[in-house]
């Protein structure tokens, strides 16, 4: 077998999982088309419960815009609290979010820590000694809520088997680069595609923020998994495993997406390792668990483990580009032609469910955009998921990395911190 034939082989061979992964993603943009439009209406709430918003920051002065956010809710002010859980070491940052405690002091509670034990996990956790709330909310500090947030999230609440309640995203910053545009289409494609599926199996994974928990249901659970990257992933599972139900609201609250290649790679990794880690931890229940149905399980396994096809990405591109440069270049004939036609539309699942989420945004003139971003950041981004998909496997768990907010530099470039 020539060094050619060699190439060529294991190009195939690598093609065959890429395939698989496609045609996946080609059932799930029919399955979206498919699923029942409308939202499902839920009962009146015979009460409004008493809702605990909960905002982690750490040194992020942008936390204060959304601070101001929250109070402007339409919720009854009786029925709601503002506990922002601070692990700045930033004086300055402190002192302007402890500010809307003292100018609150019946509405805003602040909780500052002096280490940052388990990071964002232990900071919510801490929080909850304080949080009264029967259903928690929770944003991230570039979070803007809209004022009717709050209305719209608790109304599935009134279905005592529902556990979580998760709003969709938006993106303030996508059109900045082509890193925000890549992180953007894949929230978007999740978002808008994925997530609808998962609402109609009640499998919705909690993402952390712009959600709700059920109190009862997250003590039940045993609350956050300290250990855990990606803690929403585990609380997640672990409800679902209690046999609790979690729900998608499709209106979008505004957040930024990471605008630089360290910051957006870092934070890819993370959610790789961490849902990984998550099924590997809770694999025996979630394959034999009996509250579990058999589509839920298939949705489980693919949110936490879809990144097993990176390394299969990066193998196909070294023996595709191998092949070409020491191949005879003879690409102009017939069966070449038909053959890379075939091949392109076997491997075009990834774009049509990018197309297919952006023309559900209205978006679809930015599908050159799609295109360039996933053949460029796209491989960087499997060469970087292979990595962490391997620690996962491994369970080495990587130090954990706190995504840089854009909208901070802005604010400290004009002195508010």
């Amino acid at each position: 077998m020539t060094p050619h034939e060699l190439t060529l082989f294991l190009y195939n061979l690598t093609l065959m999982p890429i395939i698989f992964f496609s045609i996946l993603f080609i059932f799930l943009s029919f399955a979206n088309l498919f699923i029942y439009k409308e939202g499902k209406r839920y009962k009146k709430l015979k009460e409004l419960p008493f809702i605990s918003v909960q905002i982690p920051a750490y040194n992020d002065p942008v936390a204060d815009r959304c601070v101001n956010q929250c109070l402007g809710f339409d919720y009854p002010k009786e029925k709601y609290e503002i506990i922002i859980v601070d692990d700045s070491t930033n004086a300055k940052t402190r002192q302007a979010l402890k500010r809307h405690a003292a100018e609150n002091p019946s509405l805003v509670k602040y909780l500052h820590r002096n280490n940052r034990e388990n990071f964002k996990a232990g900071a919510l956790q801490n929080a909850m000694k304080i949080s009264k709330g029967d259903i928690i909310v929770i944003f991230d500090a570039d979070w803007i809520p809209e004022k009717d947030f709050l209305k719209k999230i608790v109304r599935p609440f009134s279905d005592p088997k529902v556990a979580i309640v998760q709003a969709g995203q938006g993106f303030y910053n996508k059109d900045k680069n082509l890193i925000t545009r890549f992180g953007a289409y894949l929230l978007t494609i999740y978002h808008s595609i994925i997530m609808p599926i998962n609402n109609r199996i009640g499998c919705v994974f909690f993402c952390g923020t712009a959600g709700a928990i059920r109190r009862s249901a997250f003590l039940e659970a045993g609350g956050w998994n300290a250990e855990s990257l990606t803690e929403d992933s585990d609380l997640t599972i672990n409800l679902l495993l209690k046999g609790w139900d979690s729900v998608y609201l499709d209106f979008e609250t505004q957040s930024e997406v990471p605008e630089t290649f360290e910051g957006f790679i870092k934070q890819q990794m993370r959610w790789c390792y961490g849902n990984a880690r998550a099924f590997f931890d809770n694999a025996f229940s979630i394959l034999f668990g009996k509250k579990l149905s058999f589509g839920r399980k298939m949705m489980v396994a693919y949110l936490t483990l879809g990144n097993i096809v990176a390394p299969v990405v990066v193998l196909m591109t070294m023996f595709g580009l191998a092949g070409w440069f020491i191949g005879d270049l003879n690409l102009f004939t017939i069966s070449d032609f038909i053959t890379l036609l075939s091949r392109l539309f076997f491997t075009s699942g990834f774009l049509l469910i990018g197309m297919l989420a952006l023309y559900r945004k209205g978006q679809l003139s930015e599908f050159p955009y799609l295109l360039l971003s996933s053949v460029t950041l796209g491989i960087v981004l499997a060469a970087a998921n292979s990595m962490a998909f391997f620690r996962a496997v491994i369970n080495s768990k990587p130090r954990w990395f706190c995504t840089p907010k854009a909208a901070n530099y802005g604010i400290i470039e004009n002195g508010n911190s």
